[in-house]
């Protein structure tokens, strides 16, 4: 085993370099929100190829069995199921929790989110704004349901993103009441996930709980430098082109998902540091390795911030009480 010092992923192409995942999901049961699409696509069927049972919780259902159809046709041993899941909605987290009981769990990735934000501030969850509330507080009301499942060694992954490094977060204005910005909600949204994530690894520590909560970022990937899968992925022209332009420093979606997946199966990151966050080496692209997240995302004012949150998504009741 690598010490985590010196972790990294020395393959990006899930496609045509395996060798380092073979086996490894083996009897692990892994569930990615939002795998229909995008990252989460392609790192549930990552998953799948290296033997682990992956539960698509999406929203679509229609979508999200045409994705199972996709990973099915390139991995016919796959083992696969759908449940439902509206990240905007904690009735719905509640809903699926209430499914993944009955069910082992190894792995929980937080990958649903809106990325095309609206123009104008909607109304959502807590009173935050609809951004906030599909990226964020649907899977934090979802880890509270299932904090009795940190008692095992299972990990939560929260995507972070590269724009919390762009634009700096309002720990005093997460709700975005006043200006709202479409880019600064997903901006927001993405640190409060990142924070969030990082929060709780420190609280499973203290609690003295064998889960882990690792956060990752997956770089800067595009649909036009991403291999295209019917129904999945089809960029037109204009898109190839953009990617192309833009090849040096940005990459695919199934680069991207290098690091869902990493975060998931890799064992070097149960001896990780507490706090670890995965990212790409060349910060928009790359190797996976440990990286240092954003000063704001690590302070105790957003941490704090987004553990409220998290506490209020779970109607005022902290699963992870010291």
């Amino acid at each position: 085993m690598k010490p985590a010092s010196t972790y990294r992923e020395p393959a990006k192409d899930i496609y045509a370099n395996r060798e380092r995942w073979a086996g490894a999901g083996d009897g692990k049961t892994v569930v990615v929100t939002g795998a229909n699409s995008g990252l989460g696509f392609f790192a549930s069927l990552a998953l799948a190829q290296a033997g682990a049972k992956v539960i698509l919780a999406c929203r679509n259902q229609s979508r999200a069995e045409q994705a199972m159809a996709q990973i099915s046709a390139r991995v016919p041993e796959a083992d696969l199921a759908l449940m439902q899941f509206d990240s905007s909605s904690t009735s719905s987290a509640v809903g699926l929790a209430a499914e993944l009981r009955s069910q082992p769990l190894h792995a929980l990735i937080a990958n649903a989110g809106m990325i095309r934000t609206p123009q104008t501030r909607q109304p959502g969850l807590l009173g935050c704004e609809q951004v906030m509330s599909t990226n964020f507080i649907g899977h934090a009301r979802l880890v509270g349901e299932l904090a009795e499942r940190f008692a095992s060694p299972m990990r939560f992954i929260g995507l972070g993103s590269l724009s919390t490094r762009l634009l700096a977060t309002d720990h005093e204005n997460l709700d975005l009441a006043e200006d709202y910005h479409p880019y600064r909600a997903y901006v927001q949204s993405k640190a409060a996930v990142q924070a969030f994530t990082l929060a709780l690894d420190h609280r499973l520590r203290q609690l003295e709980l064998p889960a882990r909560s690792l956060a990752i970022h997956p770089g800067y990937a595009l649909s036009g430098l991403t291999p295209q899968v019917p129904q999945i992925n089809e960029p037109d022209y204009s898109k190839r082109l953009i990617g192309q332009l833009q090849a040096s420093f940005a990459q695919g979606k199934h680069e991207g998902a290098v690091a869902l997946v990493e975060a998931a199966l890799a064992p070097e990151l149960e001896s990780a540091p507490r706090g670890s966050y995965l990212g790409p080496r060349y910060l928009s692209k790359g190797p996976i390795t440990l990286a240092r997240p954003v000063k704001a995302t690590r302070g105790k004012a957003l941490q704090s911030k987004v553990w409220e949150l998290f506490v209020k998504a779970n109607e005022g009741v902290d699963p992870f009480a010291l």
